[in-house]
This record gives structure tokens, C-alpha cells and sequence, in this order.
């Protein structure tokens, strides 16, 4: 049987177990944070198109997991190591002056 996906989302807890088989279905973006940013109530479809919005690949084959994995890495960027004096001082003392 055929049924919209509207009918689909409004019934699917009555469509839940053995007996039935459920396939096309673009599921129900949920927002567990209520935050507008993609979580595990995402659908994948949905978390590539916010990836899209905010300028980020989105891998054909990728998987909802690796989706949520690049999103935490935009959303949480790993911090770049200022270079200390020591760090500085060293590199100042490898660098040619050209008087050798």
C-alpha cells in the first residue's frame, strides 16, 4: 500500500513492527536542542542541507554519523597553538642572517 509521506508521519507509530515494512520514507526531522543546529533527531537529508547552507562538503556516500562528526568539527574548530618565545627563539636561531 501506498501512502503519503504526510500520512506516513502523522501514523507511524501504528506502522511500527514485524508486520509492516516501511521504505521511502523521509522521516521527521526532530531538533532535540530546539537550537537549529543538526543533532541525532537530524535526518540525514536534513543535515546535508545545512551543511550545504553554511558552505560545507557533503560526501554522496557519507553516512549520518560522519555528517554529525563534520558538523562538530565546524561547529568546534580544534584550537591552533600560539607559538611561545621559546618556539620563536629557536626558529630565530636556525634562520641563515646571511653572514656565514
Amino acid at each position: 500500500m501506498e501512502v503519503s509521506q504526510e500520512y506516513l508521519d502523522a501514523n507511524r507509530h501504528l506502522l511500527q513492527g514485524k508486520w509492516w515494512r516501511i521504505e521511502g520514507d523521509a522521516g521527521i526531522t526532530v531538533d532535540e536542542g530546539d537550537d537549529g543546529i543538526p543533532d541525532a533527531g537530524w535526518t540525514k537529508k536534513d543535515i546535508g542541507a545545512w551543511m550545504k547552507e553554511k558552505g560545507l562538503a557533503v560526501g554522496g556516500y557519507a553516512t549520518k554519523a560522519t555528517l554529525l562528526k563534520s558538523v562538530n568539527a565546524f561547529l568546534n574548530p580544534e584550537p591552533v597553538a600560539e607559538p611561545t618565545a621559546e618556539v620563536l627563539e629557536e626558529e630565530m636561531a636556525e634562520t641563515p642572517t646571511g653572514d656565514e
